[in-house]
């Protein structure tokens, strides 16, 4: 139906359809046509890791919303130049969306091993864990962001596989982020350091592309929606689809995500952190030749070493605890669209 209208609207039917998105900065043009699906994912930018390092750096009790860095929670969308903006796009829809399952090793337990999964949205993060302690986690926790301050979850682990996560206040972001700590539980009432460390990750993503233009005056339209991603993300085997048209070029591509994560034969790859991998859907318009406007929804998960430096009061359920310093990792989703 939102195809028909947008065609509908080029031929003067119908007010126009405006291209719904949701990448980086705005930039030139390539005029050529994509040709292949790989991409390099880039990590956080320095002034957004370095926000995030000093908010976590805060004692708990200080990591209010309004202590967080607008390099972090500034909006992820940017527009092309004027020039781009001639080509009459009546539909571009651009999402992509990128989960992680992550396997946690403890060295210092005879190498076990819990896989961890990590599905962020706008409002909440779902955790998920292969060998949790109690059946009533098997299913996970869906821990929605906190309005104004950061709070915690104890995730317990069989083998030492246990994990505190802190979840900031990071609801309308573009960068999404949690802080995972993983630490085993003494009579003392503190939660101490292991030697966990990631060393595996395997993704499932989806992605859409969909459009719709005008063609040029006087000559043929092109239109080519692509489906990109970095090394270690699945892709379809057909990844890309193109028209060209004197009329009203269309081209739409998709990937949907598994229903049933767990029982997936995707398999994982071997990984240490800091990492971070991308998948992307693309939309470019233009004439046979070259390229005159494109359209880009991108979906990046990263994972970074963070050292917690002091000890933090916790509450786990209704007993007050100590978090100790050590290891964690800062696990982050962020999404940037250009339109």
């Amino acid at each position: 139906m939102m195809r028909e209208r947008a065609r509908r609207a080029l031929l003067g039917m119908v007010a126009p359809v405006v291209a719904v998105v949701s990448c980086a900065h705005a930039q030139e043009v390539s005029q050529s046509y994509t040709t292949s699906s790989s991409i390099e994912a880039q990590p956080l930018a320095e002034t957004s890791a370095k926000a995030i390092a000093s908010f976590l750096s805060l004692p708990l009790k200080s990591q209010h919303r309004k202590q967080l860095a607008a390099e972090v929670c500034q909006s992820g969308v940017s527009r092309p130049d004027a020039a781009s903006e001639q080509i009459k796009v009546a539909l571009g829809l651009t999402e992509a969306e990128i989960t992680a399952e992550l396997t946690f090793e403890n060295a210092s337990n005879n190498n076990a091993t819990a896989n961890y999964l990590f599905e962020f949205s706008q409002d909440a993060v779902l955790i998920r864990s292969s060998n949790p302690r109690y059946e009533s986690q098997a299913e996970g926790l869906r821990v929605g962001y906190p309005h104004e301050s950061t709070k915690t979850i104890w995730f317990e682990g069989k083998l030492d596989t246990s994990i505190l996560f802190l979840i900031p206040p990071v609801r309308d972001c573009s960068t999404q982020f949690i802080l995972a700590c993983p630490r085993s539980y003494s009579k003392s009432r503190t939660l101490d350091e292991t030697s966990v460390t990631i060393r595996q990750a395997r993704y499932f993503s989806s992605a859409k592309a969909d459009g719709l233009f005008k063609a040029p005056e006087g000559t043929d339209g092109k239109i080519q929606a692509s489906l990109l991603s970095s090394s270690r993300v699945t892709l379809p085997t057909t990844w890309s689809s193109e028209n060209t048209s004197r009329e009203t070029p269309s081209a739409s591509i998709k990937q949907q995500r598994p229903l049933n994560t767990h029982a997936s034969a995707l398999s994982f790859s071997p990984i240490s952190a800091p990492f971070a991998d991308s998948i992307e859907a693309r939309l470019e318009y233009g004439e046979p030749s070259k390229v005159l406007r494109r359209l880009h929804t991108r979906a990046t998960f990263s994972a970074s070493p963070f050292r917690l430096e002091s000890p933090q009061g916790v509450k786990v359920e209704l007993s007050e605890l100590t978090l100790q310093p050590g290891s964690c990792f800062v696990i982050s989703r962020r999404k940037e669209s250009q339109y």
